[in-house]
């Protein structure tokens, strides 16, 4: 007879931001790596995905990240969403994919920096939360 008990899969959300910056992060731990999905703005899309995989550094000192993007055409989500994907994998020392879709219609420079600063306050709180439980 097979094991039909549910699989749990520990998750993690964290939301930054409001309106056209609004930025959401959600990440799953499959128990052999993360998946996760970063969307925002007004228009949360699939604009990309990234695959970070933790590696030592080549410079002998702690960790670094190989990645392996792919952008839907004419689509920069990934610029953001590698950064991110990077920092978690290096730092959890964990396989992650992460998807991307942030869009908002003429954002202002400073309406892009907010983002920016949105998905790293997101990864610095999906980090604290991890690397504790």
């Amino acid at each position: 007879m097979s094991d039909k008990r549910p699989i749990y899969l520990p998750i993690w959300q964290g939301q930054e931001g409001e309106g056209r910056c609004q930025i959401s992060l959600t990440l799953l731990d499959t128990g052999d790596g993360i998946n996760g999905l970063l969307i925002g703005g007004e228009k949360p899309h699939v604009g990309g995905v990234v695959l970070a995989l933790p590696r030592p550094s080549l410079q002998g000192e702690g960790w670094s990240a190989d990645l392996y993007i792919t952008p839907v055409p004419s689509h920069k989500d990934v610029d953001v969403a590698r950064t991110v994907a990077a920092a978690l994998a290096r730092q959890l020392q964990c396989t992650v994919v992460l998807t991307a879709g942030i869009h908002s219609d003429h954002l202002s420079p400073e309406e892009l920096k907010q983002i920016i600063c949105h998905c790293e306050t997101l990864t610095l709180a999906a980090l604290a939360a991890l690397s504790t439980g």
